[in-house]
């Protein structure tokens, strides 16, 4: 009779890595080392074991970013052993050729080395490393095998101990605490001068006296728990978010298992680091093959503005009330081309704002413990609304609460397909912990098998996964636009705009609530939680829909703000979805310009902070031949009228560089077409 093998879980371990630019072999002994070089050999990640730990650590073009730094786990019992013997594995070249249907580009060639490190402890427990290298990047994950005696992988918590040089100036985002938004302001200043302590979101941004930059994220976090930065003593700390229900642990999973992909984005230009692809080529692809379902686009977004509208669409019951106002906006979303309209919420006749679905007359983050979103608020005629948007040829989208959406995903889902809901907003998770990141796989999985996008708010950073789930048009994980609405300390505007390309977008597409036009200077701004204004000019407001990365954008302002209005014909033509992405001009912390192609047309876009400059934009991105550019620039009196734009037309070529004034909390925008 066969004796059957005890079986325990994976115990504590501790795991190192090094940078060097030798390629040497590796042995049992205790000091052994590791590189893999990028296929242009400017960038080399190295591992390094010193004993029984192992280091990390980054060159790139003869300087040394990242010094050794220790990186490991500990697991749920025990250490993972002394005397870890270490071998290198073969370097090998990776080639990776996709198609993305949404992104910031369509066809996708990355070239990578690659090599995978084992680590074997004196019992025969094994976890692999599996190291890349791209010419803007590196990114290392963990491997766990399939082994005997091992049937469960428990983690207590990740080691990844970063030791940046020289000092860099760090841009993050503090977060308060575990459970949260994700939505914050971002602190820029040097690392040694960051409040010891403080818990940082990813992606943070390096910048080095030389004039490189290295960002740091993740990918592809399935079945795992999100990290955070923990900046202590002049160090970045990993942490990730324990587990709800047992909070000594951080990650539980049957074996085989991976961890998320430690992702550094590395560049000596700013701009190069919002071309790179590499999130999205480190993530598995989609299993389906027919994606002919999926329709990126723009939507409006009724809360935003108050569920503005002409007074008679308020008037009568909440079946009238809320037919006349959605009415309103899929008119208006018919005769200018949006995609999509929303359901929110729902007024009620003594003007309360309710949910839509089934609930207990509980604000929309406070859901109750008897809401349903397989059941409709008595009262309201949904049917009847998505019918009038399918006459107008407008797609529907909704909002949901994930709380009540949790209970029935599939009865939801399907009960949206049979009424041509397109897709929704899922809010409120505030959360990154692995129940949540497994609800959110979920919820992507159901949404494929319905045929439904997903924009996810009050939520974690994106991590790539829009090639594995292609469903997933957008995520927020950053303060935006709504704050407007209620913000007493004017943590929005133009130089909070300006922090998103450099931190936020790295990571993948960025939802805010775009589309304000009313626009008021900055010392004018008063809270207007109805009608909110913004601070930022009409042309940076445009060029925000170029600069952000996004499946779905809002056009969040009412119909009639929108009326007679110069720069609506740009919102109207400017698509969601690239061919192509480069960034011409990006200089931290002053102005970004994007410029995107979506066929033989380009977009560009930019974005300035509070003062006003002039930038040369060269053109070298074009084609051949001669192209008809339609630039929106800042009028002169945008100080006391951020309203106020000019719209000029052009011929130009590749040749050609543009000379362009962007006023104070500035932009502009740009098409061109041959």
């Amino acid at each position: 009779m066969e004796t059957q093998k005890r079986k325990r879980n994976i115990s504590y371990g501790r795991i190192v890595i090094l940078v060097t630019l030798a390629l040497t072999s590796l042995s049992s002994c205790k000091s052994s080392h590791v590189s893999v070089p990028s296929p242009d050999g400017n960038l080399t990640l190295s591992l390094s074991q010193e004993k029984d730990n192992i280091f990390l650590s980054i060159d790139y073009k003869g300087e040394r970013l990242i010094s050794p730094s220790p990186i490991g786990f500990e697991f749920e019992e025990g250490p993972f052993g002394a005397s870890i013997k270490m071998s290198k594995g073969k370097l090998e070249r990776i080639t990776d050729e996709y198609d993305m249907p949404v992104g910031k580009a369509s066809h996708i060639h990355s070239v990578s080395n690659q090599r995978i490190v084992s680590l074997t402890a004196p019992d025969g427990r094994k976890v692999d490393i599996l190291l890349r290298t791209f010419n803007d990047g590196v990114a290392f994950r963990y491997l766990f095998p399939a082994q005997d005696g091992i049937s469960q992988l428990q983690i207590r918590s990740e080691l990844l101990e970063l030791h940046p040089t020289g000092d860099p100036i760090l841009k993050a985002m503090y977060l308060p605490n575990v459970a949260c938004s994700h939505e914050a302001p971002y602190t820029t200043r040097r690392l040694s001068e960051h409040n010891e302590g403080k818990t940082a979101d990813m992606p943070v941004l390096l910048s080095y006296n030389s004039g490189k930059h290295l960002a740091l994220t993740e990918a592809m976090v399935l079945d795992y728990a999100g990290m955070q930065l923990n900046i202590e003593n002049s160090t970045l700390k990993g942490r990730l978010t324990p587990r709800v229900d047992n909070p000594e642990l951080s990650v539980v999973a049957d074996l085989p298992h991976r961890s998320p992909w430690r992702v550094f984005l590395v560049s000596d230009r700013a701009g190069a680091l919002l071309e790179s692809t590499i999130l999205t080529t480190l993530c598995d692809p989609c299993k389906e093959t027919d994606l002919t379902w999926l329709r990126p686009g723009k939507s409006t977004w009724m809360w935003w503005n108050g569920y503005q509208t002409s007074p008679e669409a308020k008037k009568g019951d909440i079946t009238t009330i809320n037919f006349n106002i959605s009415k309103e906006y899929i008119d208006f979303c018919a005769q200018n081309g949006i995609d999509y309209h929303s359901i929110t919420g729902i007024l009620k006749p003594n003007g309360q704002e309710v949910v839509w679905y089934y609930n207990e007359d509980r604000s929309p983050g406070s859901p109750g413990s008897n809401d349903s979103t397989t059941e409709l608020y008595p009262g309201f005629d949904l049917a009847a609304i998505c019918n009038y948007a399918k006459q107008q040829g407008v797609e529907m989208r909704v909002w949901v609460h994930w709380l009540p959406l949790s209970k029935d995903i599939e009865g939801t889902f399907r009960k949206f397909q049979a009424l041509g809901i397109r897709g929704m907003m899922v809010d409120f998770m505030d959360r990154d912990d692995q129940e949540m990141m497994d609800f959110q796989k979920r919820v992507l999985e159901l949404a494929m098998k319905y045929h439904l996008h997903i924009q996810f708010h009050g939520t974690s950073k994106p991590s790539g996964l829009q090639r594995t789930y292609p469903c997933e048009f957008t995520r927020e994980n950053t303060l935006n636009y709504e704050v407007y609405k209620w913000d007493y300390d004017r943590r929005m505007g133009a130089d909070h705009d300006l922090n998103m390309p450099f931190t936020r977008c790295l990571a993948g597409p960025a939802d805010y609530h775009l589309g304000g036009f009313s626009a008021v200077p900055m010392d004018s701004f008063r809270v207007n939680t109805m009608r909110p204004n913004v601070t930022s000019t009409r042309c940076h407001m445009l060029g925000m829909y170029v600069v952000l990365e996004s499946a779905l954008q809002l056009v969040a302002d009412a119909p009639a703000n929108y009326k007679d209005q110069p720069g609506l014909e740009f919102i109207r033509e400017v698509p969601t979805v690239w061919d192509e992405t480069r960034v011409p001009l990006a200089e931290v912390d002053e102005y970004v310009v994007v410029a995107r192609r979506k066929g033989n047309e380009w977009y560009v876009g930019a974005i300035g902070n509070h003062s006003a400059r002039d930038i040369t934009l060269p053109l070298d991105f074009l084609g051949d031949g001669a192209y008809t550019m339609e630039l929106y620039t800042d009028a002169e009196d945008t100080d006391t009228n951020p309203n106020h734009l000019n719209k000029t037309t052009q011929k130009v070529q590749k040749s050609d560089t543009i000379p362009i004034h962007l006023g104070a909390a500035g932009g502009f925008a740009a098409c061109l077409s041959p």
